[in-house]
């Protein structure tokens, strides 16, 4: 009977290994579907999508940028013309009142000149009036004085007509001569500012060129800045894609290798059964049969030592702004301090760690190589995973590389 049992047992093993072998090998044929050159060209599309990608965003930036200069330019140059336009109305202000003020000297001018000829008109009238007369004049005048004193007051008479028309002549020569040098005042005053005024309409003309020299630069860094985003758009959609397009493949080259480990073990047990029939399991089988504890694997040493470090840290707590390895500290402060501890000096924040060491491929990611997504950064450990300070709920963790849109590969050792 025992006998029996035992080629009853034997001939159920066989079959079972057949069917787990006949499982295992279709899994194999499923997990095969996208071949090795299908991921190597998904990588490269991906890594030409995102340079492209990147000088797009360089592109933009650069518009913005110039976009910015140009408005602030445009800004300072409008300002310059409205003071330039609010001088040119006080000048041409001043230079009316200076044209009413020459205006008026020209008057007074004209009236001082008039006053003197007829003073001087009036002065050789009675000049030539006693000369005509003669001595006779003089005679008659000293003949009918009565006495000296008489004589003195006669004579003191006629030196007073020629004093007075003297001074009079005098003063209205020095009237004229005062509003003639104060009307060429004046038109001097005012032939400068006729200077001033062609200077500013020219400083003004010079402006307005300007102005709308900046503004057609304006329009076109907003055509640049357009066309920089609406690339970016394309290229991002594109790097997005060929990124599930290598998870998927990674994802199933997983399995397939699980399936092949599967496959091996399966026909292991199977051969031992085979050669102890004897000794079956009686009770269900209990043991952790998952992951064991994070470990890197592959890359350098450098690598693999750093990934390591930065693995002991699990479970620390995430901090924004923090760069403790142990008291908290957000990605880019994690990255900085774990590659501190090994010399090497990094960037603080994520963007500028995207730029840091040299670019790699995902495909050929090693332990130690820095992971980078839009706004954030880990460190890969191997196996497609990544140790990260993820969020402040869940703090220091392992994670899956691909669980986001990877958009740079960092090696700096």
């Amino acid at each position: 009977m025992k006998r029996k049992v035992q080629i009853i047992y034997e001939k159920n093993a066989a079959a079972l290994k057949r069917l787990v072998c006949g499982l295992l090998i279709g899994a194999m044929v499923c997990g095969q579907s996208v071949p090795a050159w299908a991921t190597a060209k998904a990588e490269k599309e991906k890594q030409e999508a995102q340079k492209k990608l990147n000088e797009a965003n360089q592109k933009a930036k650069a518009a913005e940028s110039g976009k910015s200069a140009a408005q602030n330019q445009v800004s300072k140059l409008s300002s310059d013309l409205t003071a330039l336009l609010s001088d040119m109305k006080v000048l041409e202000a001043d230079m009316a009142s200076k044209e009413a003020d020459i205006k008026q000297a020209e008057i007074d001018y004209e009236a001082a000149k008039k006053e003197e000829e007829k003073q001087y008109s009036s002065m050789k009238k009675r000049i030539q009036y006693m000369y005509e007369k003669g001595d006779t004049e003089y005679l008659d005048i000293f003949l009918h004085v009565k006495d000296m004193s008489d004589l003195l007051n006669k004579a003191e008479y006629v030196e007073g007509i020629y004093s007075y028309d003297r001074k009079m002549l005098i003063a209205f020569q020095e009237t004229k001569q005062k509003v003639a040098a104060y009307k060429s005042d004046l038109e001097e005053d005012k032939a400068e500012m006729e200077v001033m005024e062609l200077e500013y309409k020219d400083q003004q003309g010079k402006l307005e060129n300007l102005i709308a020299t900046k503004k057609k630069e304006v329009a076109n860094f907003d055509s640049q800045l357009a066309k920089a985003k609406q690339d970016a758009t394309v290229y991002a959609q594109t790097v997005a894609k060929k990124n599930e397009e290598i998870r998927k493949s990674k994802e199933e080259e997983a399995r397939r290798k699980a399936a092949e480990e599967a496959r091996k073990k399966a026909e292991e047990e199977a051969r031992k059964k085979a050669s102890s029939p004897s000794k079956r399991s009686t009770s269900a089988n209990n043991t952790y049969t998952g992951p064991t504890a994070a470990k890197s694997t592959g890359g350098s040493a450098t690598g693999r030592a750093i990934a390591d470090y930065g693995l002991q840290f699990v479970g620390n707590p995430y901090v924004f702004g923090g760069t403790s390895l142990t008291k908290g500290a957000d990605c880019s402060g994690f990255i900085q301090s774990v590659y501190r501890n090994f010399g090497y000096s990094i960037p603080r924040n994520s963007t500028e760690q995207r730029s840091a060491g040299r670019e790699v491929s995902y495909s050929e990611a090693e332990p130690g190589d820095i992971i980078c997504y839009a706004g954030h950064v880990g460190i890969y450990i191997g196996n497609g995973q990544i140790v990260h300070a993820s969020t402040p709920a869940t703090g220091i963790k392992v994670g899956t590389a691909t669980y986001r849109t990877i958009l740079s590969v960092r090696r700096i050792v």
